[in-house]
């Protein structure tokens, strides 16, 4: 099976598609909808939560409980628990 020109301009055209159609669902639902999915899908597949992520949950999606990522919840050392102190 060959890449064609035709097979590269539609593949662009979804990717463009698929983009554009999540730039109007961000948009449309808000930003609280969109990060009460995303912390719903990463509690259901139990993914890992990184602090960057937390910080997007709770002041960018204003969502009141996000899950904690694990040396947020459990921080070792001062620094750690300093650190904790300043973040919440």
């Amino acid at each position: 099976m060959e890449f064609t020109l035709q097979m590269v301009q539609q593949v662009l055209l979804y990717v463009a598609t698929y983009l554009l159609g999540m730039a109007f669902a961000g948009s449309f639902l808000g930003r609280r909808w969109m990060g009460t999915v995303d912390v719903l899908l990463h509690r259901t597949f139990k993914l890992n939560v990184t602090i960057g992520k937390y910080l997007y949950w709770k002041h960018f999606c204003c969502i009141p409980n996000p899950p904690k990522p694990k040396n947020l919840r459990r921080p070792t050392g001062l620094a750690g628990m300093l650190f904790t102190r300043f973040i919440e």
